[in-house]
């Protein structure tokens, strides 16, 4: 008899702090995400029932003129990488940026212009 699958539901919040640009949802692997993240100051949360052999959960979304990339893992990893549109997503390239619990990842657009994002408060815990 095999053993129902294990899951752990991890949590965490996204924080859209670009100066006048809503973040739109483009890309994600897994129900549930915010399909927006407006500009706040507040941070809007989210929480994924991942089974324990998944190894990583990821977002895009569209903010401006750029991409906001975000790669988190059932561990309390997390990666989050802006880029511009044209640019490809190389997972592999973020998936070397992982560290615990939150990041941050800054991208200048024009002279005296920077854009900035940040997820913040990556946490998980066991779904019991």
């Amino acid at each position: 008899m095999a053993c129902p699958p294990t899951y752990k539901v991890v949590k965490g919040e996204l924080k859209n702090v670009s100066d006048d640009c809503q973040a739109s949802l483009n890309y994600s692997s897994y129900q549930g995400a915010p399909v927006t993240i407006k500009i706040d100051s507040l941070p809007t949360p989210f929480a994924q029932n991942m089974l324990v052999d998944d190894l990583y959960g990821g977002l895009v979304y569209d903010v401006g003129r750029v991409k906001w990339i975000i790669l988190w893992t059932i561990d309390c990893k997390v990666a989050t990488k802006i880029l511009k549109p044209e640019d490809p997503i190389i997972w592999e390239d973020i998936v070397r940026i992982l560290q615990p619990y939150d990041s941050t990842d800054y991208l200048p657009l024009s002279p005296g212009n920077v854009f900035s994002q940040k997820l913040i408060s990556m946490q998980m815990k066991m779904d019991l």
